[in-house]
């Protein structure tokens, strides 16, 4: 697995897309260090829009290593 981290998201929509478009499977690192796919679970992906970009800090595991391209690429262009 690719290990990505997320500091901020600016286009929650943007990104919803992007996890949901991906090739492989986007796991979040919960709290108690549990992993969540958020390709599976639409709720926990939706609650990422209720959360504040200013406290964010977001480890998603991604299988597939085209996707971690496209989440470089939004994490360099800020999620613009």
């Amino acid at each position: 697995m690719y290990k990505v981290n997320i500091r901020t998201i600016k286009n929650t929509g943007k990104f919803i897309q992007m996890v949901e478009n991906s090739r492989g499977s986007v796991f979040l690192k919960l709290p108690d260090e549990t992993l969540c796919d958020l390709k599976q679970n639409a709720a926990a992906l939706q609650m990422l829009q209720m959360i504040n970009p200013k406290e964010l800090w977001l480890d998603l595991f991604l299988t597939d290593v085209q996707d971690s391209y496209h989440f470089m690429a939004y994490m360099v262009g800020a999620g613009a």
